[in-house]
């Protein structure tokens, strides 16, 4: 029973936007069937399709290169999906899926994401998701990543979360601790750690510890970031989740007359027009579709590199 209320209350929350208007939700959550949800039993929507762990598997069974373009769009849909999800129910309303890994996680047939078995959730006070999200936008906005005032900033956003590191540690380990953990951009740390989690000189290594909330926060983003490297993709979840982080921190400007804003409905038209674009995708004959694939990849990685460089351009010069 527990479950299935879990199960409702995180989709229910997908399904919405901050100002309370509906939305397609980023990924897929199964729900329970009304009356036939008992303790021992709970009876809900079958999601068609294969586990994580098999879509590797999967796709060469399909005809698709993992690391060819097709691939990499397949992974970064799949990286945007969870990153959105997580980020709306972490930040937003703190009640999140606290059991993520490749086992829970379906690519559907139809080329959707999945997510399953809600018996482990989690609820973070509104304090933590305050702090998570000065946090985000303060990774977000950095444009050094070695300028003491930022550093200074986003380390005192960490001690303030609850992280506490070894004594000696660096003045900059609370930095790299949340730059590790929610920015896969960064190239080097600063104090002088090293990105590898199983280093020596990793920011993990010096933790003495981690706010007991937070840990299943931890189990989610160390997920993503391990789905990122393993597809090769650069993925910033700072940069993904600052404008959730925004609207949590600016109170929402919610009509209350009934109306739809204009935003709103051009907002919905957009998700039917994608949802309709990528079923279109799907149909396409694979020497179509790769070509459609690569200019999609090609336009993804121009915006990325024009973004890094506008970030560059911000940077105070040394």
């Amino acid at each position: 029973v527990k479950e299935a209320s879990a199960m409702e209350r995180i989709g229910d929350a997908l399904c919405l936007d901050a100002d309370g208007a509906p939305r397609t939700p980023p990924l897929v959550t199964p729900r329970p069937v009304s009356g036939l949800v008992s303790k021992r039993v709970l009876v809900m929507d079958y999601l068609k399709g294969e586990p994580l762990s098999r879509a590797v598997e999967a796709m060469r069974e399909r005809g698709i290169d993992p690391s060819g373009p097709e691939g990499q769009i397949f992974g970064r849909r799949l990286l945007s999906a969870l990153t959105e999800a997580f980020g709306m129910t972490i930040l937003g309303s703190g009640f999140f899926h606290a059991d993520p890994h490749p086992g829970n996680i379906f690519v559907l047939d139809d080329g959707r994401i999945g997510l399953i078995d809600f018996g482990q959730v989690k609820q973070i006070s509104g304090r933590a998701r305050a702090t998570l999200s000065k946090i985000m936008v303060a990774l977000a906005d950095r444009v050094s990543d070695t300028a003491p005032a930022e550093l200074e900033k986003i380390s005192k956003l960490a001690l303030e979360l609850g992280v506490k590191l070894k004594p000696g540690t660096p003045a900059e380990g609370p930095a790299a601790t949340a730059m590790w953990l929610f920015d896969g951009s960064v190239k080097q740390l600063p104090g002088g750690f090293d990105l590898g989690e199983l280093s020596a000189n990793s920011p993990v290594a010096v933790l003495e510890s981690f706010p007991q909330d937070l840990v299943l926060v931890g189990r989610s983003t160390v997920l993503i970031k391990g789905v990122a490297s393993r597809l090769n993709i650069t993925w910033s979840l700072a940069q993904q989740w600052a404008p959730i982080a925004r609207r949590v921190l600016k109170p929402s400007l919610r009509r209350t007359d009934g109306r739809l804003r204009l935003r709103t409905v051009l907002r919905l038209f957009k998700q039917w027009f994608l949802a309709k674009a990528d079923a279109a995708f799907l149909r396409l004959p694979p020497p179509m579709r790769r070509v459609a694939a690569a200019w999609a990849l090609r336009i993804s990685r121009a915006r990325t590199r024009r973004a890094e460089q506008h970030r560059q351009t911000l940077a105070p010069s040394t």
